[in-house]
């Protein structure tokens, strides 16, 4: 890569034809049957940590139109003292730079109230959690470049160049208001983006190709 700046020893990243040692359709059946038998985040945060299987969070890149340059991967990223990303995505494409912080939540719980149009507490917890690292992130970003030694590259980072993903629930768990439900905190928050956990399982069958 012809590129004039260092990443930090901290960032994983995946380098030209890094996907062809995976079988990703095995890969993904392998994920379906670890969220099936989850209750809660650490269950799949342990399977993906534990096997370094980086690539199941970073096919959130999938989401997104970047990353096709150039793609890295920072778990537990600090946000100053008081937050922490599960995952701080860095991909670059023609464009420039742009970076997802990435939320883990449960796996499989309910998306809504069954008894109540409201967020379960996974939900609630998860989207509270993001919309701190925004305002965090909205006063502090100089000092966040700074700190995790991305200052090189943040002039190439526009100031929509910073998303936030919150992954929680399975797709079997949400019925037509929870997808009305979630479509609304996406529209109240537009750096916001939702998933469930199925949607990692899409997202990793379609990494052959690359992010």
């Amino acid at each position: 890569m012809n590129v004039d700046y260092t990443m930090p020893d901290n960032f994983i990243e995946f380098e030209l034809g890094w996907y062809r040692k995976y079988d990703f359709k095995s890969e993904a059946e392998e994920l379906l049957k670890i969220l099936d038998d989850s209750r809660k985040e650490n269950d799949i945060q342990s399977y993906i940590k534990d096997n370094q299987k980086w690539f199941i969070p970073a096919s959130i890149f999938k989401e997104y139109n970047f990353g096709h340059h150039e793609a890295f991967i920072v778990p537990e990223q600090a946000l100053g003292a008081e937050y922490r990303a599960d995952y701080m995505l860095l991909g670059r494409n023609s464009i420039g730079h742009q970076i997802v912080l990435i939320e883990f939540e449960d796996v499989n719980v309910d998306y809504k109230i069954q008894s109540a149009n409201i967020e379960s507490d996974s939900v609630r917890k998860g989207i509270a959690q993001i919309k701190d690292w925004k305002r965090w992130m909205d006063s502090n970003r100089e000092y966040f470049m700074k700190s995790c030694g991305l200052s090189n590259v943040s002039r190439n980072i526009p100031t929509w160049g910073i998303n936030y993903c919150l992954v929680v629930s399975r797709r079997s768990r949400m019925d037509e208001i929870a997808n009305q439900m979630r479509g609304q905190s996406q529209y109240e928050t537009p750096a916001l983006r939702i998933v469930t956990y199925d949607r990692l399982v899409d997202n990793v069958k379609m990494l052959g190709n690359g992010f």
